[in-house]
């Protein structure tokens, strides 16, 4: 893994929307959700995310896209000189990871372990490392600053191709089918019949649904039909799936779940996403 971070740290980056394997990818200071930060198409490949900050409170973020079964490898690290290596923990920023179900990890610092990597002669520091078992879907990694700081943030732990891509996910256009017409005979004049009139029945009443349950929302976990639960209500994001400017991926991994976390952890202190979500309210969640 030490040559893995340290191939991604020697290389200069690259601009434009795609970028490949043991690449360094810089967070820029629009990049202040996952939702608009960069996307890790493959979350299993080697990339070493580059953040920094000029004052506390500065918000970076990025996402990454991983297979039910693949290693989640995260580790956080710092170059070994001042200021990076004189900041306090209570310093440094705090980096929280949102799982596709919207489970949240916080990375605690567990270490300052040196390494020398050579080709740059430059010297770096582990503050943690962690690994586990992914789950199916979109990873959001959001970095909080509490001070002037550089950090950087690797993921993924195989050296081979990969790419990374900024705005709308990219997708395959669909290839319309051509449907012939079939033939209708021509119809014969036919009299008549005289109109016999006829009571309209009154229409029967329908109840209407006051509440959802979470077994609605977890059948509605798809592209086509798309569910959550945000701080008690149920909403039909269906809709918002083309329509949403981060991509699709960041609504996708709401669909069939509580999805009150990943939302705030995305949206967090923004306004506009809070109202547009209003119009796809369906109703509370019922226990």
């Amino acid at each position: 893994m030490k040559r893995a971070i340290i191939a991604l740290l020697v290389l200069t980056f690259l601009g434009g929307t795609s970028a490949h394997a043991h690449q360094p990818v810089e967070l820029l200071n629009t990049d202040t959700t996952a939702a608009k930060g960069p996307l890790l198409l493959d979350g299993t490949v080697s990339f070493a995310v580059r953040a920094s900050f000029a004052k506390a409170g500065e918000k970076k973020a990025f996402r990454a896209d991983l297979k039910a079964g693949d290693s989640l490898a995260i580790q956080y690290l710092v170059v070994d000189k001042k200021p990076e290596n004189a900041l306090k923990n209570t310093l440094l920023p705090q980096l929280v990871v949102i799982s596709p179900s919207g489970k949240s990890l916080t990375i605690k610092f567990t270490e300052r372990t040196k390494f020398y990597e050579p080709y740059g002669k430059t010297n770096y520091l582990y503050l943690s490392r962690y690994s586990a078992a992914a789950e199916a879907g979109t990873y959001s990694f959001t970095l909080t600053s509490r001070a002037k700081s550089s950090v950087t943030i690797a993921v993924g732990e195989r050296e081979v191709p990969g790419e990374v891509i900024r705005g709308m996910r990219p997708s395959a256009t669909p290839t319309p089918t051509t449907v012939a017409a079939t033939p209708t005979a021509s119809a014969k004049p036919t009299a008549t019949p005289s109109t016999t009139p006829s009571v309209t029945p009154s229409p029967t009443p329908t109840a209407t649904k006051v509440g959802y349950s979470m077994a609605d929302v977890k059948k509605a976990d798809t592209r086509a039909n798309c569910w959550s639960v945000i701080d008690g209500n149920v909403y039909d994001l269906t809709a918002w799936i083309s329509a949403h400017p981060g991509g699709a991926s960041a609504i996708l991994f709401l669909c069939g779940k509580d999805g009150s976390n990943a939302f705030k952890a995305q949206h967090e202190n923004q306004a506009r996403p809070a109202m547009n979500l209003t119009k796809y309210l369906l109703g509370p969640l019922t226990p």
